[in-house]
């Protein structure tokens, strides 16, 4: 049985080897993405997270599903949105509107902001 990890890097790889190829609207997205992370990766890896840890602790059991650049895995209250190309996540909290840290309260952007640590690293 695959973990969110594994299903997140796998909806990764083939996004970005079958889909951004072929689309326009997706090498757009890619494009975007990478430069976010050229911008602020930085800043993210100063918050490094196990994707596992943070889909078991807000929306556990949610096996998640692609969203254009995006893999998003949801329950009622939080929506967890990670970045395919540029590999960091964001916590939203649907009931207060804005995306919090990792302890569930709302912070600045800076502080929501989690770079998703490799399989290798967790």
């Amino acid at each position: 049985m695959s973990d969110s990890k594994q299903r997140y890097s796998d909806s990764s790889h083939s996004y970005i080897d079958n889909d951004v190829p072929n689309s326009m609207v997706d090498q757009g997205r890619y494009s975007r993405s990478k430069d976010r992370e050229a911008k602020w990766n930085e800043s993210w890896e100063k918050q490094p997270v196990n994707l596992n840890e943070i889909v078991n602790r807000f929306t556990p059991s949610a096996q998640g599903r692609r969203r254009g650049v995006k893999y998003v895995f949801e329950n009622d209250r939080w929506r967890i949105d990670a970045d395919m190309v540029a590999g960091y996540l964001r916590i939203y909290d649907k009931k207060a509107k804005k995306n919090v840290k990792l302890n569930g309260l709302p912070g600045s952007n800076k502080e929501t902001h989690f770079k998703i640590l490799k399989r290798k690293e967790m």
